[in-house]
């Protein structure tokens, strides 16, 4: 398969393809930083959720992190994810839950501009942490999208359903929608 070297043809793919070529579409995206500036918004000390493609099969979402930025820990809600490192550095931890309801953690990768990786329920939960000196963008691909998952709750010491909700939309806020 050949390489997906813009945004504009990931989406054109995407839209042209069978679910079950989304994955292979994915692991093949080489897409340079400048296709992304334009979905980009940041948010102080967190990350924020920009949708730039959405169907009944497929979301792309952009997620700019700044420095320190972390994702609860959490599921999938049964969809296929992967993340697509754009700029900088961050951490994916991963879990798995105990029968107990306790979570253990099972791996730790640095994720690097280029590095792709998956993630399902089947596999268990993960948390992404920006850790590093400066700001990240991560590409996230839902198959099929996501509008709600589980979240791990510290005080509750156990798991919630949280809404999924965006910042921006196609390059627009909210408010401007």
């Amino acid at each position: 398969m050949d390489i997906v070297k813009s945004l504009e043809t990931l989406i054109q793919k995407l839209k042209q393809s069978d679910t079950s070529n989304h994955g292979k579409i994915i692991k093949n995206i080489n897409i340079p930083l400048s296709d992304f500036e334009a979905y980009a918004s940041w948010c102080d000390g967190g990350y924020t959720r920009n949708c730039i493609f959405r169907t009944k099969e497929c979301e792309l979402i952009l997620l700019c992190w700044d420095k320190g930025a972390a994702t609860p820990i959490h599921g999938h809600d049964g969809q296929k994810c992967w993340v697509y490192q754009i700029e900088g550095q961050m951490t994916e931890v991963r879990y798995e839950k105990f029968e107990s309801g306790d979570l253990f953690e099972t791996n730790r990768m640095q994720l690097n501009p280029g590095k792709i990786t998956f993630m399902n329920n089947a596999m268990g939960y993960h948390e992404l942490v920006n850790d590093n000196n400066g700001r990240a963008m991560t590409l996230h691909a839902y198959i099929l999208p996501i509008d709600s998952c589980e979240v791990y709750c510290e005080e509750e010491e156990g798991f919630k359903s949280k809404d999924m909700e965006y910042d921006t939309v196609e390059g627009n806020t909210l408010a401007e929608i």
